[in-house]
């Protein structure tokens, strides 16, 4: 175990932590690209209930989310409070992947139960690796500046992971189902090839990451010092996270966010096959290049958050995505828009998720300083719930309003009308959800500066010195 207090940082252990987000990068973009396209056009689930059915599944995620990750704040594992969650919550986030791509020949009600049952299944063992790998990101340095860099490094990794995993499952699955004769075998061979990389990545992270975590503290905890459990305990401590005002301006960027996650996501590729009549092999070169783009971009996100600082590089990529949006959705169809522009505007993406988590972990500095507790696994599944709220909005969003539009699934055409509905579902409602999360970005006030305020605090306290108390009631 290292001591992690005014340590920098290596490539090698940002290297050793980013490889897990690969796994996150394949195993939530597969889903939020392809799901409901897969469960229309494939299972023959109508797009209202594939909606509803992605809808329920991340409600109870979001659920979840807290828990899992005040679990792994208060475990008692010897080999650390994150990485047995990386390690045995991969393994089942993989198999969930396997499953989710399955034309089980039900009756329709059996068959949409079938689909809330696996996106149950999907969202918890997501959660279970998910969470504790981003909180492992905190543990692994207290520097304002370094804790950039590592999420810059977990952010190339995740979008890697977005790049391959929206980039080539139409390849596979057109490869594959000549293969196996049928495009329900395809998807389910191509579901099974993405749940094992997601596992083999995560695992990866696992044993590369042997040593780097901290010592578990709960381990050295006896009689009333042990961590409590329980209900009471959770939401005490959930309610007392929620009173810190950035981190709740960092949820509302993040619910508002993660709208446009799986509403643009899942609508992009009803727009490029249905408006821009792109083949699978050019709406994977598309991915590839958007995915190329944000993987670029996360390097001159990471600069600028340390030029400028972090919460002007996450209001800059808000709005330039959102303006991405309406230029795609709304001119005349072009290539050169649809390749360049929404390639450049994708660097909104990449600022969010290299400075989400970050950001994160800078709030959780004020409940250290008032409560010396690290409540890094529980500020991280906040970020998650939120997450999940936004995720589950979007996806009902892109359900019913490609139910109130019109769209056939059994149609290889759809109407004109049809057609411009796509075109108007994508072009503003991901720009309105963008510009409401500026707006908290705006208003979020943990500046390097006020950190290392707190930071110096913090030390002087634990060292018995004397400390400004007015941060107690900042």
């Amino acid at each position: 175990m290292r001591n992690t207090k005014n340590q920098k940082l290596g490539l090698n252990i940002m290297i050793c932590y980013g490889v897990g987000s690969l796994g996150e990068g394949i195993g939530y973009n597969v889903f939020f690209a392809f799901f409901i396209f897969f469960m229309t056009t494939v299972a023959g689930i109508s797009p209202a209930i594939a909606g509803t059915v992605s809808t329920i599944s991340v409600l109870w995620d979001a659920i979840t989310d807290p828990m899992i990750g005040a679990w792994s704040d208060r475990t008692r594992n010897k080999h650390g409070r994150r990485r047995p969650f990386i390690r045995w919550g991969s393994l089942l986030f993989g198999l969930s992947i396997a499953l989710l791509f399955i034309n089980v020949d039900l009756p329709q009600n059996i068959k949409t139960a079938y689909y809330i049952i696996i996106n149950l299944f999907y969202w918890v063992t997501m959660t279970s690796c998910v969470i504790p790998h981003a909180a492992l990101g905190s543990e692994l340095t207290n520097d304002f500046n370094d804790r950039t860099k590592l999420r810059s490094a977990a952010t190339i990794f995740l979008n890697t992971g977005t790049l391959i995993a929206t980039s080539t499952p139409l390849m596979i699955v057109a490869f594959l189902s000549g293969k196996l004769g049928s495009d329900a075998k395809g998807w389910a061979a191509t579901g099974i090839i993405f749940g094992c990389l997601v596992a083999l990545v995560y695992n990866i992270c696992y044993v590369a990451t042997n040593g780097l975590e901290p010592h578990n503290h709960n381990l050295d905890a006896t009689g009333d010092e042990k961590p409590a459990g329980g209900w009471a305990e959770f939401w005490h401590d959930a309610v007392a996270a929620l009173k810190n005002k950035d981190l709740g301006r960092l949820l509302g960027v993040t619910f508002f966010f993660n709208i446009v996650v799986t509403l643009g996501s899942g609508l992009l590729v009803y727009m490029m096959i249905y408006v821009y009549g792109y083949s699978e092999a050019k709406t994977s070169l598309f991915y590839l290049v958007t995915g190329i783009a944000v993987i670029i971009a996360v390097v001159p996100v990471g600069y600028l958050a340390n030029r400028l600082g972090k919460k002007i590089v996450m209001i800059g990529g808000l709005l330039l995505w959102g303006i991405g949006f309406l230029v795609i959705g709304l001119l005349p169809q072009s290539d050169i828009l649809m390749f360049g522009f929404y390639s450049i505007a994708y660097f909104g993406n990449a600022a969010y998720w290299t400075m989400i988590y970050a950001m994160s972990y800078d709030t959780a500095i004020v409940e250290e300083f008032k409560t010396g507790k690290r409540p890094d696994g529980l500020y991280t599944s906040l970020i998650g719930l939120f997450m999940k709220f936004g995720n589950a909005l979007g996806t009902f969003i892109s359900g019913i309003g490609l139910e109130i539009i019109g769209f056939d699934g059994t149609a290889a055409i759809q109407t004109k009308s049809v057609v411009s509905g796509i075109r108007y579902l994508f072009a503003f409602t991901p720009a309105i959800a963008l510009a409401i999360a500026a707006v908290f970005a705006v208003k979020y006030t943990m500046t390097q500066k006020k950190y290392e305020l707190y930071s110096n605090a913090l030390e002087n306290k634990a060292a018995g010195l004397p400390f400004d108390e007015s941060l107690i009631n900042d």
